[in-house]
Parts: C-alpha cells; sequence; structure tokens
C-alpha cells in the first residue's frame, strides 16, 4: 500500500506527468490539457490511459470516445495490478467490468448500492480489484463499501462495516486479505477480508468456544455441513 495516493489511478482531477502538460508545452504523446479528466486510470505497462469515456493510446496520445457505463458519467476508474481488467464505476451506482484493452465489456453490476424506493442512488466514489483478481472493491460517495465476486459478479454478503464518511481510496493488502480505505475526515480503516482472517478475527473477539448453535448454523447457514468455527 502506497502513502501517497497515485494521480493516475485516485479521484479527482487530475494531472499525469509526462503524459498532461499545459496547451502551451505540448507533451511529446501530444496529450494537452484538452484531454484532462476528473478521473484517470493508468494501464499498468503504460500503453493505454483512461479517462471519463475517453482512452488515449500511448505514447502516440490518439484520444478515442469510449462509453464505459452505459454513457453515464464516470465517478471512478481502476486497472487490476496486471492490467487484466478495468473498473469503471458511475454516478447511478453501477460498475462496468472490461478486459484489460477495453475491448470487451464483461459485466455490469448494476445494483451495487440497492437505494431505498424513491431514493437517489450513490455513486460510485472509489474502485480496487484484489491482486489475485477474485474480489472489487466498491465504496461509495455516502460511506456505503461493497465487496464484490468477479467471476460471479455477485456481491459477498452485504456491506461493510464503515464511519459513514464518503470513501475516497481503496486498496488491497499484497496477499488480497485486507482492504484499506481511506476518508477525508477519518483514520485508515482496516478489514480483514479473506474469509479464514475473518473468522480468526471475529474468534479472537467472541473467545474460544464462541460460534454458532447447530440451530443457529440450520438458520443462517442453510445447506452447509456445521462446523465449530472458534473451536481452534
Amino acid at each position: 500500500m502506497r502513502d501517497d495516493p497515485d494521480p493516475a489511478t485516485s479521484g479527482g482531477r487530475a494531472e499525469v506527468s509526462g503524459y498532461v502538460r499545459a496547451p502551451t508545452t505540448p507533451s511529446s504523446t501530444g496529450l494537452t490539457s484538452t484531454h484532462l479528466a476528473a478521473h484517470l486510470a493508468a494501464h499498468p505497462d503504460g500503453s493505454l490511459l483512461v479517462g471519463d469515456n475517453r482512452t488515449a493510446r500511448l505514447p502516440s496520445g490518439k484520444v478515442t470516445g469510449k462509453g464505459l457505463v452505459q454513457g453515464e458519467q464516470i465517478s471512478a476508474l481502476t486497472f487490476a495490478a496486471d492490467g487484466s481488467r478495468l473498473a469503471a464505476g458511475d454516478l447511478t451506482g453501477r460498475v462496468a467490468l472490461w478486459d484489460g484493452e477495453l475491448s470487451d465489456r464483461t459485466g455490469i453490476l448494476r445494483n451495487v448500492f440497492p437505494a431505498p424506493l424513491g431514493g437517489e442512488p450513490e455513486a460510485v466514489s472509489a474502485l480496487a480489484v484484489s491482486p489475485d483478481g477474485a474480489t472489487l472493491a466498491v465504496g461509495g460517495a455516502t460511506g456505503t463499501l461493497q465487496l464484490w465476486d468477479i467471476t460471479t459478479q455477485q456481491p459477498l454478503g452485504g456491506p461493510l462495516t464503515t464511519p459513514g464518511e464518503p470513501v475516497d481510496t481503496l486498496a488491497f493488502s499484497p496477499d488480497s486479505g485486507t482492504l484499506y480505505t481511506g476518508s477525508a475526515h477519518v483514520p485508515l480503516q482496516r478489514y480483514a477480508v479473506h474469509p479464514e482472517q475473518a473468522v480468526i478475527q471475529v474468534c479472537a473477539r467472541a473467545g474460544k468456544g464462541a460460534g454458532l448453535s447447530r440451530e443457529q448454523w440450520r438458520r443462517y447457514v442453510p445447506g452447509v455441513a456445521y462446523r465449530s468455527v472458534c473451536a481452534r
């Protein structure tokens, strides 16, 4: 995890050194300030820069329009660490998944933050793909934090508990087992998201011998063989 946010992947208006410069000083790529976007993500191999429904091939700087999430305004972008996938979120709370070259959209997560009936949708404010490529973390503008299984495109449990501040940044640990979140007015939050790590933390808090009874297990975990998760 980096202490300073990467300007190519963090939220907010950004300039990418070497790729975006003032119009009076053209860069070697041909990009100028007219190509600035509120949200930018750079492919890990440096061949592609993605902005708000636009892409730029590097080093040529050729810019092409690209509707990333059904034409809506983009609010967050991130590449997987190996460059195999791009996730793009919008102001309506939807997330689109693309292959790393943006040649194929592999899915749309439409109900990332289910809103109350008649309520305003929560915008996606931050995204992160786990290093193992299995999990997508989605942060919201009103503090919702949800994990998604990338393969099945289904949520992993319910939203994680947060302080309620807008989620500004997200990052996974190198082993994909821990998720870090950053907000403007609260300390850095850390979540154990690997199942085994989560069990260890829960059992440590609950004490040895704690866990679900067989009756509770049948009620809350139907179809799965019973086991005493805190017996160790």
